[in-house]
């Protein structure tokens, strides 16, 4: 039997998550988010892996223009319908992040929150950060964390990401156990990386 491309795999994951009742992950925002953005001007908003809008609703209501990325359109069709309920509009697109384009100059906030892609498509992506970000742009990233992790995985650390968002400068980069309250998957004690970064 011929194996399933890994990404095909993913996105049936995903999909069958998303499919639950209720929000995987809650209606709230990622807090390190709204920590990192409450005093922004409005502009235009980058979410990547947006899955069913909860960081993306909550920049629409502060006034951002937002577009949510994600290869899940179940996800996104729960975004479309969060915003709705907080009268709010949104952009979804179904993207594959493994040639998604950020474009050059276009954002003035780029949102990665728990967006664990692979290796080589993180290092591409991030490698279009300073580009795709406008002068004084933010790039605000939480993503889960191993120890010891090397720049070949999923999940690397403060020091990795620090040199793969380069020459972004970094106002925040802390790496820590911390405890977790995101709907039923995001709950107790985790090693994150959370990162705030500047166009400068």
């Amino acid at each position: 039997m011929t194996a399933k491309p890994r990404q095909a795999e993913s996105k049936a994951f995903w999909d069958s998550r998303f499919s639950e009742p209720g929000y995987a992950y809650g209606e709230q925002a990622n807090d390190f988010l709204r920590a990192s953005c409450q005093d922004m001007a409005a502009g235009d908003a980058l979410s990547l892996c947006e899955g069913e809008g909860r960081n993306a609703v909550y920049l629409a209501r502060l006034g951002f223009r937002v577009t949510a990325v994600d290869f899940s359109e179940v996800g996104l069709a729960k975004a479309r319908a969060l915003a709705e309920k907080h009268g709010v509009t949104i952009t979804t697109m179904v993207v594959d992040l493994a040639d998604f384009d950020l474009g050059i100059a276009r954002w003035d906030l780029l949102v990665s929150i728990f967006a664990q892609p692979p290796s080589p498509v993180r290092q591409r992506l991030y490698g279009q950060l300073q580009q795709a970000l406008r002068p004084q742009g933010r790039l605000v990233l939480e993503c889960k964390a191993d120890v010891n992790a090397t720049a070949d995985d999923r999940y690397p650390g403060a020091r990795i990401l620090r040199q793969e968002i380069a020459p972004l400068k970094v106002v925040i980069a802390r790496e820590q156990e911390r405890d977790l309250n995101e709907g039923r998957y995001h709950l107790g004690v985790k090693r994150t990386v959370q990162l705030l970064a500047v166009n400068s």
